[in-house]
């Protein structure tokens, strides 16, 4: 009943949250298909040749399972906390309402995204040293750009986010204010 009303009410914000519908559920399959072929790959190591999308970790694997497991363990991780990310702007969206946009709810999800997105960055940035460490002592490492690049972005988005999230703070301040004066 709720959701009918706000896709008469709000059907820009319905739209814009089928869209990050989408792009959760992608990322959700995206990171269950790296993660059953990653603990297929090692009951089966030939599956290490094609992990995903021509992701090819079969010389890592040959060379030092642990290392194998950790990189693909961060990979996982990192895709775990995008979807996580996507899965907290689709609550703000179910929550949210133009009428009376500011809610504590809404400010806390705000705030839980921008730490997401730094938490991503992080994780970014350590997987990043921990491959060119890996490379430096000899390991075959393919170029893992796709899955490794995008920390100055998240740490941007983490820092724009965090400033939306204080602005969105005073805003219900105002708001609060604002409903006990009148």
């Amino acid at each position: 009943m709720e959701w009918k009303k706000k896709w008469e009410t709000q059907p820009g914000l319905m739209l814009i949250t089928v869209v990050i519908w989408s792009v959760f559920i992608g990322l959700c399959i995206e990171t269950g298909a790296i993660l059953f072929n990653f603990v297929y790959s090692l009951f089966r190591p030939i599956a290490a040749h094609n992990l995903y999308q021509g992701l090819d970790l079969s010389a890592l694997m040959a060379q030092d399972k642990w290392h194998y497991s950790g990189v693909l363990s961060i990979i996982v991780y990192t895709n775990a906390l995008k979807a996580y990310m996507f899965f907290l702007m689709i609550r703000i969206f179910l929550k949210i309402n133009l009428m009376h946009p500011f809610s504590e709810q809404v400010s806390e999800l705000i705030s839980q995204i921008s730490q997401i997105s730094i938490q991503i960055a992080v994780v970014i940035i350590f997987n990043g040293a921990y491959i060119t460490w890996l490379a430096k002592r000899g390991f075959e490492l393919p170029d893992l750009g796709s899955f490794t690049g995008g920390a100055f972005e998240y740490i941007l988005m983490g820092i724009i986010i965090y400033a939306i999230s204080k602005v969105f703070k005073r805003g219900l301040e105002i708001q609060s204010e604002n409903e006990l004066t009148i």
